[in-house]
């Protein structure tokens, strides 16, 4: 692992992730596949909300790693749209040991990068 961090933007805020420890991975990785593999088989058309819930819920668990004091509910409150989380999408997935390759294709399991 190196020390790089890995940025997020939203609603003007910006969080320079770490990478993150198993605990918070082991909980991210799963949607974050999810969300890959949904995305891809989307093209163009819109996610559910249930896909975007999944997105949220994996981005605020990275973000909250390093901000403890920012609550779901605060999380959900601020201000951004479904394609500036998905803008986030990258940088999350490389924090947690993924790859992105890009936004419409499946996160590669290779970690340690």
């Amino acid at each position: 692992m190196t020390e790089d961090s890995f940025v997020v933007e939203l609603a003007g805020r910006r969080w320079a992730l770490p990478h993150l420890p198993f605990r918070i991975i082991k909980s991210v990785q799963p949607a974050l596949f999810k969300a890959y593999s949904d995305a891809a088989q989307a093209g163009n058309a819109a996610l559910a909300e249930e896909q975007i819930d999944a997105l949220a819920t994996a981005t605020w668990r990275a973000v909250s790693y390093i901000d403890p004091a920012l609550s779901f509910d605060e999380f959900l409150a601020l201000p951004f749209t479904v394609a500036d989380l998905l803008g986030a999408l990258p940088s999350v997935a490389e924090a947690a040991g993924l790859r992105a390759q890009t936004a419409t294709s499946e996160a590669s399991p290779d970690t340690g990068k």
